[in-house]
């Protein structure tokens, strides 16, 4: 397990790739905990096959945020993160996370020793392992 602090005013996704470079990790689970101060996430409209994004001002409180890290289908690292955040009167918003700027956040990775790759998938229009 590779445990984190993650930088101040940060994006976590991007925050989460620079961990995997440095730590030389391709595939694997990831938590994190901490507070947000904004965010972007996203709702896959499964009939138009597309991502709709919910902007999210203001500060958050990380509620829920985990995912998995593998390669994507160029071979660059990709990082499929699902959060749930909480505003000051304790109401939930969730899903998929696009951007954010950190707060504070620490994480807890879980590296695999299989290399897990995406390609696209018609049925779906994701791309999946």
């Amino acid at each position: 397990m590779i445990i984190r602090k993650f930088n101040h005013g940060a994006d976590l996704c991007e925050e989460i790739k620079r961990v995997c470079k440095k730590e030389k990790v391709k595939s694997g689970w990831f938590n994190v905990i901490g507070a947000l101060k904004g965010l972007s996430i996203a709702f896959y409209d499964q009939k138009k096959k597309k991502y709709g994004e919910i902007k999210l001002r203001g500060a958050w409180e990380i509620s829920s945020c985990m995912g998995n890290i593998s390669l994507s289908d160029v071979g660059r690292i990709f990082v499929h993160a699902h959060i749930n955040a909480a505003d000051k009167k304790g109401n939930v918003k969730g899903g998929h996370l696009l951007k954010s700027e950190i707060f504070a956040a620490e994480l807890a990775l879980f590296p695999s020793h299989e290399i897990l790759k995406r390609k696209f998938d018609k049925t779906t229009g994701l791309k999946l392992w």
